[in-house]
């Protein structure tokens, strides 16, 4: 449940500098938005048996391969949700994954819409919430 705390943090966050109309808070806002997935996805993962070594290690900060290990997962209740934004955790995984969220690379760069970001972290985390209480229970 921890790491979906952080994620639902990490969403309230966005939400308040994206609300904040401050354009000089995009990076950030972004970066945000990336850790909220990371670790909504990885909850969800963990909840599932993965252990905490092949997050770390197999998916990283691959936003991108964390989703399609979710995905594999075929969970009726999550997986179609991931499976529907891959293409925006994708785009956002390359930044993200590359740490130019965090640290400054010039150049053009194509973002996904943070709304669309933000439409999925509020329709998965709920989703994921049940599976990891339940995987905490049987602890």
């Amino acid at each position: 449940m921890g790491l979906l705390t952080d994620a639902k943090e990490m969403l309230a966050a966005a939400k308040q500098l994206h609300d904040s109309d401050v354009w000089k808070v995009q990076r950030p806002t972004y970066y945000l938005l990336g850790h909220s997935i990371e670790v909504a996805l990885k909850s969800f993962l963990l909840a599932n048996g993965t252990s905490q070594g092949t997050l770390k290690k197999k998916l990283g900060h691959n936003l991108g391969k964390a989703a399609r290990r979710v995905i594999a997962a075929k969970s009726n209740s999550v997986s179609p949700i991931v499976q529907e934004y891959l293409a925006a955790i994708d785009l956002l995984s390359h930044y993200y994954q590359a740490k130019e969220l965090e640290y400054r690379v010039t150049g053009v760069k194509t973002f996904p819409a943070k709304e669309t970001l933000f439409a999925f972290l509020d329709a998965i985390i709920p989703k994921i919430e049940p599976v990891a209480y339940q995987a905490l229970q049987k602890k």
